[in-house]
């Protein structure tokens, strides 16, 4: 399975905020996506899973193009995303969410014990009681024990204390040495250092540098261009 974004623009109303992004993520591999505040890195996740439209360009998916594709649509061709904002329904509880995004009572406390004990059963709790950290992992849970071969993170460890980003980063590295693909946009670069194959730049809506996570230059690129 590989994820080709060719020349992709996109943004918000009429404000651009891609101008032309082109890169690849195929299965087995960690592409870690970086770039300061601003650089439009939520934009073109949204506009991967189908949440903004594009505007130029086109996305495929093992091939076959989903440019035009609702975001049902691209999940039913594989693709599934965590999001920075804890999409969840904060009403209802963790259970009817997992249920929402297809797991049968009979799979939940699997998908809960992703995270040890933070998660593990918890599925009458009511969702929006949950800690911000502890909705991540739920969205992360739900996306990493998904079937889906092509898997977009988007900032999932935000909140989460350290142990539980060790944890995180181990069920990565076991999806992509499982096979899948996985495009990770991180601003924890100990843990994308350690897992990631290869790194993008994203400044202003265009990728300004990219390459293997094990370039001997690579730390000192990524602290010109982040100003770390």
């Amino acid at each position: 399975m590989r994820l080709e974004a060719e020349g992709l623009r996109s943004g918000h109303g009429n404000v651009p905020v891609l101008h032309g992004v082109s890169f690849g993520v195929s299965g087995g591999e960690i592409v870690a996506l970086v770039g300061r505040n601003g650089a439009g890195k939520t934009t073109l996740v949204k506009t991967i899973v189908g949440l903004l439209r594009a505007t130029g360009g086109r996305l495929t998916l093992d091939g076959t193009e989903i440019t035009r594709l609702p975001p049902s649509g691209r999940v039913r061709a594989g693709l599934r995303a965590a999001f920075q904002e804890r999409p969840l329904f904060s009403q209802l509880s963790v259970g009817d969410n997992l249920r929402l995004n297809g797991y049968p009572p009979t799979s939940h406390d699997e998908v809960l014990a992703m995270f040890g004990a933070s998660l593990a059963g918890r599925a009458a709790q009511r969702a929006g009681t949950l800690s911000g950290g502890e909705q991540k992992m739920l969205a992360s849970a739900s996306v990493l024990a998904s079937t889906a071969s092509l898997l977009v993170m988007d900032e999932p460890t935000e909140g989460l204390q350290p142990s539980n980003v060790a944890l995180l980063g181990d069920r990565l590295d076991a999806a992509r040495n499982s096979g899948r693909g996985i495009l990770l946009v991180e601003q924890h670069l100990a843990l994308a250092t350690r897992i990631a194959d290869r790194f993008i730049v994203l400044e202003k809506g265009e990728i300004v540098d990219s390459g293997s996570a094990r370039d001997p230059t690579l730390a000192g690129r990524l602290a010109q261009h982040l100003a770390i």
